[in-house]
């Protein structure tokens, strides 16, 4: 059985994983809506996959979050 916590960082990869393929940054908002993620819980789960390598994060109007392409490489 998989916590909440875990269940939703997997509907935060799945999110992320349907726009790799553009190469475009996802903000947090987006994520959480197209993955139904109360905000500020994905907030502490993206902070989380970041810091293990899973994804990408980067501050700025611009800025968002996709999956690091060199995750494979990084230790959980």
């Amino acid at each position: 059985m998989l916590s909440s916590r875990a269940k939703y960082a997997l509907r935060a990869i799945l999110a992320l994983a349907e726009e790799a393929p553009s190469g475009r940054w996802m903000s947090a908002q987006t994520i959480a809506e197209k993955s139904v993620i109360p905000r500020k819980f994905l907030e502490a789960i993206l902070v989380q996959l970041r810091d293990h390598g899973l994804i990408q994060s980067r501050r700025g109007p611009v800025g968002g979050h996709k999956l690091d392409h060199g995750a494979g490489n990084n230790p959980v």
